[in-house]
């Protein structure tokens, strides 16, 4: 037996000369962000041995622990760890120098130089210091930092030594790359250790959003923060590069892009990371398992073709590299998203790896598992039509009932056309999935091609139940072109025909059958059917179908101004999602989104915007040109907080995809609404022009949906915004019409709200007023206010002039107050003053305490407030008399008795002392 080299003759560790900077807590960078989420985990009442701080390289674990013990002004020392310091008696000198910086301790004890065998001077060496130390102290930490240096078995076994007999008031802080051999387990079990990973250590999107405010000379949106979060999973280092990075909001966006093709200088760095530290079999097992979304040891066993792969894994992940934890169960793992990308670089870069080999095996790993998604995904990247059938055989239909089209569309487009025509259930998923990208005309084809290629081997009767099952399908086309008609008739005719390859062709004819009740204006009769839907769906575990048909019942009720019914119905449909995990599927971005306009509507902006967000992030892997809803939200909501760069930035996108992509009115409507608001707040009037010149056609007579209604009211407000309100009335006098015989209150709120600016602007009064006193009453129900503010400076003058008049009393004053309040607090992008002297306005002015005195000595008469308002409003002296109906003269002397009352010598001061009175009622 061979016996432990002897430890060598050293001086002992008093002897040792100490470089101050290895136990000296590390500069803090510049701009470093604090972050106070880890101080209750600093300061548990609990004590604990260990604080272990482990993550991959570049998560700021130093930093961060540097960072908070100083802010907590903590007693720590610290212990910068380097190779040579896996020499016992340089470790034990400085341990026990660091532990003198923050406890008297005796005179430093001596370490035997010459150790045992079993290793014994370390552990004599820390008995003799924990034996000197204080009974009692205030709390105190030990850094030993970059511990995965340490390779010593007897460093190892000494901290496990000390870990078992320090005092309660010193906390050892462990920082390392791995998880370290000191009897993790054991404290994780005995409650005597803290843990702080790289889930812990990576930003979120607020600390995210603060990090960039600091370093950015630009205004990035919460959007584009979000996604880089999400794609380097809070990485610190990649953020870091991403700040340094990019000049620009627009550069900022392309970099985030590219992240999932790759970034040469992330590349670079896991190049120098794992480079030479790798056998060439851990080399190949990172390559092969690259493929994998996730894995375990016996996914990577079957993948690999090796029967050693849990060995290599615990090497891997004794490392220190980018594989984390799936869960808390710690048996499954993935690659970080990053490194997946560079592994998968790498993997394409070399000609030693059968790719197609390694898909095949993970397609049939995962069927014996009886994961479909993950089955379908490796079957596609082999390119295996065999394989991509029989994944489709036994679960396309579930796929189809998740709304997994996007994955569906990935296996079918792999897939010959004549395997598909063959086949009624692949031909109906295939015109499904192509309706689901509003490809109507390849949806005829899709069905055309099967029914002529299964007349000649089915029966007439087998043919019938195709055909039923292709006329749901057809209806939900024709109800996208606008056929109702059409669409009732094919609809009725599915529900009639038992379902043989689609179990959910009847539930979807259902649905279809509601929503074209719906869009005819038949509300009650439309949420009975989507009511009935729900059922159909429910007992067929169809869950798409559940949420489709809830969402659908929440946009009736919004229709019919019931919004508190419709923020109910959403409930039921979230509540739904969770019980049946259903939080991955597409179909859950229509329900965030239905939930962001009704908290837009009650002007809850945060709640909105968060909403929004989230539709974007489950439809992340679905591609940009379904994100035109939710940027509509975002953009909405940048306009209601006054922030126009960013507003124009989702503007500009929206404008984008509506010019590249085919979307369905409401969608473009609903775009166009907020594209016109924006372009009316900046006075963009050619903008403004160049739409009208293509917008949708309108016949505000036919309009018996809210989508048909907002693009009849996207014309009217276009007009205005040109001063063509006797172009607009018409408009608007028609959707109030129809709005109101067939119960669309919540457009009928909206359109009075219109029209009362309408008025308003051609100084007709009594109607400006009525219009918004029945919109205030309407609002009692609806709930409505961001329809309000749309309006912007004007509604504060309205408003007042409807509570001086003593037109509205109770809960609609105190509705109007509070919209008042809102308007007065909403920022113009202009900052210009929007608001007229009205008589409420001229008496709310008098009655401010902070007004020039002047103007309580020296009243101005009715004409002359009218004056000064139209000489603010930059009109000439004749314009005014042209204005006003007076003669030139007659203007002149009111000019001039207003000059004298407010001691005024120039136009330029009257139009200063209108804009400083008008500005204290108009607000921000």
């Amino acid at each position: 037996m061979s016996e432990k080299p002897l430890m060598p003759t050293t001086p002992a560790p008093s002897n040792l000369t100490f470089i101050a900077a290895k136990t000296s807590a590390p500069l803090p960078p510049a701009g470093l962000l604090a972050r106070e989420k880890f101080n209750d985990l600093l300061q548990t009442r609990e004590p604990v041995s260990l604080l272990l701080v482990h993550a991959p390289a570049g998560y700021g674990k130093t930093t961060t622990l540097a960072e908070r013990l100083d802010d907590l002004e903590a007693k720590a020392a610290w212990y910068r760890l380097e190779n040579t310091d896996n020499d016992p008696v340089r470790f034990a000198g400085y341990l026990a120098h660091a532990v003198g910086q923050i406890v008297d301790t005796p005179d430093m004890p001596a370490i035997d130089p010459t150790g045992d065998q079993q290793g014994h001077g370390l552990e004599s060496f820390l008995t003799e210091l924990l034996a000197g130390l204080p009974p009692s102290e205030e709390p105190s930490y030990l850094v030993l930092d970059d511990y995965q240096i340490i390779t010593n078995p007897e460093i190892h076994q000494g901290i496990r030594f000390l870990l078992r007999h320090l005092p309660p008031y010193l906390t050892l802080v462990v920082i390392s790359r791995t998880l370290p051999p000191l009897g993790v387990a054991q404290l994780r079990m005995k409650g005597q250790m803290i843990e702080i990973t790289s889930r812990d250590l990576a930003f979120d999107a607020d600390e995210a959003q603060s990090y960039f405010e600091q370093r950015l000379p630009f205004e990035v949106s919460r959007e584009n923060i979000e996604r880089a979060v999400r794609r380097v999973e809070g990485w610190v280092s990649a953020l870091q590069l991403l700040s340094a990075s990019a000049r620009t909001s627009i550069e900022f966006s392309h970099f985030v892009d590219q992240l999932d093709q790759g970034n040469q200088h992330i590349f670079d760095y896991f190049d120098e990371l794992v480079g030479q530290d790798l056998s060439e079999q851990q080399r190949s097992f990172l390559l092969r398992t690259s493929i994998l979304d996730r894995f375990n040891a016996g996914m990577v066993m079957r993948v690999m073709n090796d029967s050693d792969g849990q060995a290599l894994l615990g090497s891997l992940l004794a490392m220190g590299l980018f594989i984390t934890p799936v869960d808390n169960s710690a048996l499954w793992f993935r690659y970080h998203q990053l490194f997946s990308v560079y592994l998968r670089h790498l993997l394409a870069s070399t000609t030693q790896e059968n790719q197609k080999a390694l898909h095949q095996r993970a397609t049939d790993a995962w069927l014996e598992l009886d994961h479909a998604e993950e089955a379908a995904r490796h079957a596609v990247a082999a390119e295996d039509p065999e394989r991509i059938t029989r994944v489709l055989n036994q679960h396309g239909r579930k796929f189809f009932t998740e709304g997994q089209f996007t994955l569906l569309q990935r296996c079918l487009d792999a897939l010959p056309q004549k395997i598909i025509a063959e086949d009624p259930t692949l031909t109906l998923l295939r015109a499904w999935v192509a309706q689901g990208q509003y490809k109507f005309d390849e949806v005829e084809n899709w069905l055309s091609a099967a029914e002529t290629q299964l007349k000649a081997v089915m029966s007439e009767e087998s043919q019938r139940t195709v055909h039923g099952e292709f006329s749901a399908i057809r209806a939900q086309v024709a109800m996208n072109y606008g056929d109702s008609d059409r669409a009732l008739a094919l609809a009725r005719e599915a529900v009639a025909q038992e379902a043989a390859y689609l179990p959910t062709s009847r539930v979807a004819a259902a649905s279809v059958l509601g929503e074209a009740l719906f869009v005819r204006g038949e509300l009650q009769e439309a949420l009975t059917r989507m009511q009935e839907t729900e059922h159909m769906a429910r007992a067929h575990q169809a869950h798409q179908n559940v949420i489709w048909a809830l969402c659908q019942q929440s946009e009736i009720s919004v229709a019919m101004g019931l919004l508190q019914k419709a923020y109910n119905i959403q409930e039921r449909a979230f509540q739904y999602a969770e019980e049946n995990q259903l939080n991955h599927l597409p179909i859950l971005e229509f329900l965030f989104r239905i939930r962001s306009q009704v908290m837009w509507e009650w002007h809850h902006l945060e709640s909105a915007e968060r909403c929004a967000l989230q539709g974007i992030e489950i439809l992340e892997a679905q591609g940009e040109r379904w994100y035109v809803q939710s940027y509509t939200t975002l953009a909405k909501v940048a306009q209601a907080r006054g922030r126009q760069s960013l507003c124009a930035d989702y503007i500009a996108k929206v404008q984008k995809m509506l010019a590249a992509g085919d979307y369905h009115l409401d969608w473009v409507a609903n775009a166009h609404a907020t594209m016109l608001t924006y372009w009316d707040a900046v006075r963009d009037q050619n903008a403004i022009e160049r739409w009208l010149t293509i917008a949708p056609p309108c016949k505000p007579e036919e309009a018996t949906n809210h989508f048909y209604q907002c693009n009849g009211r996207n014309r009217a407000r276009a007009l205005m915004s040109l001063g063509q309100y006797q172009g607009a009335r018409p408009i608007l006098e028609a959707l109030t019409s129809v709005a109101g015989q067939i119960g669309l209150k919540t457009d009928l709120n909206r359109n009075h709200i219109a029209l009362a600016y309408l008025f308003w602007q051609i100084e007709n009064r009594e109607k400006a007023l009525e219009h918004m006193r029945l919109a205030l009453e309407l609002a009692s129900t609806t709930g409505a206010v961001g329809s309000f503010l749309r309006l912007g400076k004007v509604l504060i003058v309205i408003l007042k002039a409807l509570i001086n008049d003593g037109l509205i009393e109770g809960m609609e004053q105190q509705r109007a107050e509070r919209l008042i309040q809102l308007a007065q607090q909403q920022r113009d992008f202009s900052r210009a003053i929007r608001i007229s002297l009205d008589e409420a306005i001229i008496q709310d002015i008098i009655d401010r305490p902070d007004v020039p005195e002047l103007i309580r000595t020296s009243p101005l008469t009715r004409r002359e407030w009218q004056i000064l308002s139209l000489i603010h409003a930059g009109l000439s002296n004749d314009q005014i008399a042209e204005h006003l109906k007076v003669a030139s003269t007659t203007v002149k002397t009111h000019i001039r008795s207003l000059y004298q009352k407010q001691n005024i010598s120039h136009r330029s001061e009257a139009i200063e002392l209108a804009k400083d009175l008008l500005s204290k009622i108009q607000g921000e």
